[in-house]
């Protein structure tokens, strides 16, 4: 799996077709994202989100208190949740135009001593699928994929630590990729915790046939290699790991995912992308916002059926002291 550059414009399609079939066939590719995708976000964060200014008793995945789960209301930490690039690269990968956003994070990830965490921690975490926690189904045949996500960092590997391990897929008869998924903690009855240590333990006592299998895919994972505007766009089936940071470092990452509009059984990670309104910030975000980067959160494209004046003149009159320029989708009627 090469790490390249991605290629074009912020807002042309970024992989290659090499790429394209790296993350359709193995289940996970890392490019470089073009510099004026996340240029205004990483100059935000080492003003503003630096190990000073973070809860650092926080070792669960995500942002303490969901506090800078999207839309935050920064526009430096919004927009490159909407931003084109990352929308047609999406659309490359499912080779589907309408697709919704289902999860946005920034995770500023600690690193801290090996001792000093509990079984449920995020530090060392077990080998597992993203799945089980984002769809009340199974996922769908591997050839059928209808969600992508992805991790976005912020730092250099080579002082944080902290590579995400994934394990990619070797063909339809690869032992490690055979359905049903359920060889890891919290499915088919078994006990949760995130800790790699505690979960290898149970299974080892438990599961011996099933430890084993596990010991196998830790062997052949590999880790992301990372620096400011590197992503990992991966699938909701690749078995998959964070990894611990170096002690008294800080790793910000942005967490994302999104489905195919036509998936089923798939959770909305966020809490509601309409719940911030009411001060400005969320209208003011709808309002700068192309048709395309709208659509994400469910708002109709220009010449979806949906769509009569009488609604378009609705919406602009909700958000027209913001900027909104109705005028797509009224052309498009």
């Amino acid at each position: 799996l090469n790490q390249n550059s991605a290629t074009g414009s912020s807002t042309h399609k970024m992989l290659t077709t090499e790429q394209v079939e790296s993350w359709r066939n193995g289940g996970a590719v890392v490019v470089d994202l073009p510099v004026d995708v996340y240029s205004a976000t990483l100059k935000w964060l080492n003003e503003n989100l630096l190990l000073e200014n973070i809860d650092q008793s926080h070792l669960d995945f995500g942002s303490a208190g969901g506090k800078l789960e999207f839309p935050t209301g920064v526009p430096e930490l919004d927009d490159i949740v909407l931003n084109e690039t990352l929308i047609k690269t999406v659309q490359q990968l499912l080779s589907h135009d309408d697709i919704r956003l289902i999860q946005a994070d920034l995770w500023p990830k600690i690193g801290i001593k090996q001792t000093e965490h509990d079984p449920q921690a995020n530090t060392d975490q077990r080998m597992h699928m993203d799945y089980g926690n984002n769809t009340v189904l199974h996922v769908p045949d591997w050839h059928e994929p209808d969600v992508v996500a992805a991790i976005i960092y912020y730092d250099n590997s080579e002082i944080t630590g902290g590579g995400t391990a994934y394990v990619l897929r070797e063909g339809d008869d690869d032992p490690a990729y055979q359905e049903p998924f359920v060889c890891m903690p919290g499915q088919a009855g078994k006990p949760f915790f995130n800790d790699r240590a505690t979960v290898e333990k149970w299974f080892e006592e438990n599961d011996p046939d099933a430890y084993g299998f596990r010991q196998n895919i830790y062997k052949r994972e590999q880790k992301v290699v990372f620096k400011p505007g590197t992503i990992l766009l991966y699938r909701h089936d690749i078995w998959h790991r964070g990894t611990p940071l170096n002690p008294g470092q800080l790793r910000r990452v942005h967490n994302l995912a999104w489905k195919r509009s036509d998936a089923r059984g798939i959770s909305t990670w966020n809490q509601g992308w309409a719940r911030k309104s009411y001060y400005g910030d969320i209208e003011a975000m709808i309002a700068r916002s192309t048709p395309l980067q709208r659509s994400l959160l469910d708002f109709p494209m220009p010449g979806d059926r949906y769509w009569t004046e009488r609604k378009i003149r609705n919406v602009e009159a909700r958000f027209s002291s913001f900027g909104f320029d109705p005028q797509p989708y009224l052309d498009a009627l």
